[in-house]
């Protein structure tokens, strides 16, 4: 006796299980995609990174060839280290590669008297901070190495406390 080959169910009930699986697919995959994307404040213009994957930046070892800086993370000495995920400007290899020493570049809104500079930098806990120029607007906050920088930066920003929070990229340098 033969057995009648497999068909899949062609009912209206199928035909909406099908369609509703498809609806999941398509609102789940791209939310999935959008948290991984990084993002950082140029100005007042939002640019999306791409984390470089394999690679990381230690910025640890003082006497450090500048050029040794970027390395394959199984090579990398401690991974609770000062390091730093490299990040480029595009998919894949597209953009020149940065990473996160560590620490973000403020400016304050013009015509931000001293008073108001020291309630904005304890409003949001920074307690390292030293002058960049002598303008009284630029200024330098400590922050670890690696995505916190990139974290504290972004949140700086998007408080609307200040003018720019950018942080304190690491790019190799481009031979002439």
């Amino acid at each position: 006796a033969r057995r009648p080959a497999h068909r899949a169910p062609t009912g209206p009930l199928a035909r909406r299980r099908a369609a509703a699986a498809t609806l999941v697919l398509v609102a789940v995959l791209p939310c999935a995609a959008l948290a991984q994307q990084r993002y950082w404040y140029d100005g007042a213009v939002r640019r999306p990174l791409w984390a470089q994957p394999g690679l990381v930046a230690e910025f640890g070892d003082g006497g450090l060839e500048k050029s040794r800086v970027v390395k394959p993370a199984a090579l990398a000495k401690d991974a609770s280290g000062p390091a730093s995920p490299v990040f480029r400007d595009g998919p894949g290899d597209a953009g020149a590669p940065r990473a996160l020493p560590g620490g973000v570049v403020l400016r304050l809104p013009p015509g931000t008297d001293d008073a108001r500079r020291q309630a904005i930098f304890s409003r949001h806990g920074l307690n390292s901070v030293r002058p960049l120029g002598d303008g009284g607007l630029a200024w330098f906050a400590w922050s670890p190495p690696g995505s916190a920088s990139l974290d504290l930066a972004n949140r700086l920003y998007e408080s609307g406390d200040f003018a720019s929070a950018a942080p304190n990229w690491w790019q190799p340098r481009a031979l002439k």
